[in-house]
């Protein structure tokens, strides 16, 4: 898919992008600064942060001379990174066709965004291609599938007649994708502590419109939405403090080229 060509997730992901800058994006910066620490980065080295978002990985991977790129589908989200995150060169591009030569990157840097994936095995072998040998990749994915929104809202959905999509790997079949895809040093650990975490309801009711589900429910009328998002709001466990907790359990893989 080259620059123009917008998949549906990347659409939904940019209509919605202030929405996630909001809510989503402080959700994942302990999980962004976990694939930035296992990346083991080091001085003037060049970084590619891939689904870069709002640039929340790409902002913390600069420093120490290196030259650092976040690359997207999602232009509205870019519009953010690029306000919010000097210092990175920010490109509006799909990650299964990556615009750079062989061999470019020192590093490649990825959080949540394999799942959208629709051959994950295909684009972790594009990914290999622009890193150096020797360089390293270091990526994050939700799961395992019990520990996902996904899991939690899935009678809801149901009863909703929605279909929301999402390719959550087990942590053995991220492994072996991984090395199948042509990586070497292949490790893998989850982590089921990780968790969306929204401090109000009005903050629920704007996550609950980004990204996917917010397409999937783009024909629903006001009461369809009010009927959704207040189910969900029912069986939502809660932090002391009373804002809500989303079980977001996360899976690390690490590997060398």
């Amino acid at each position: 898919m080259a620059t123009g060509e917008v998949s549906g997730p990347a659409r939904h992901f940019s209509a919605s992008a202030a929405g996630y800058a909001a809510t989503m994006a402080p959700s994942l910066r302990p999980m962004a600064a976990e694939v930035v620490r296992r990346a083991r980065l080091r001085p003037n080295e060049d970084v590619l942060d891939i689904g870069t978002g709002t640039g929340t990985a790409a902002a913390m991977a600069r420093g120490d001379g290196r030259r650092v790129v976040g690359l997207d589908a999602a232009e509205g989200m870019l519009a953010i990174a690029r306000v919010e995150v000097d210092g990175v060169t920010f490109v509006n591009h799909d990650f299964a066709d990556l615009p750079f030569a062989d061999a470019s990157f020192d590093a490649a840097l990825s959080v949540h965004a394999l799942l959208f994936a629709d051959d994950q095995g295909a684009v972790l072998r594009e990914w290999r291609r622009v890193v150096r040998p020797g360089g390293r990749l270091s990526l994050s994915v939700p799961g395992p599938d019990d520990l996902t929104p996904q899991a939690l809202y899935r009678s809801i959905y149901e009863e909703h007649g929605l279909e929301v999509s999402g390719r959550y790997p087990s942590t053995d079949a991220l492994g072996d994708i991984g090395s199948e895809a042509g990586w070497f040093d292949v490790a893998v650990e989850a982590d089921g502590t990780t968790a969306i975490r929204l401090p109000d309801e009005a903050a629920f009711r704007t996550w609950y419109r980004i990204g996917p589900r917010g397409g999937a429910t783009a024909h629903f009328t006001p009461e369809q939405h009010r009927s959704l998002c207040d189910a969900m709001l029912a069986i939502t466990p809660r932090e002391p403090d009373g804002g809500f907790r989303i079980p977001f359990g996360t899976i690390y893989l690490t590997a060398s080229a």
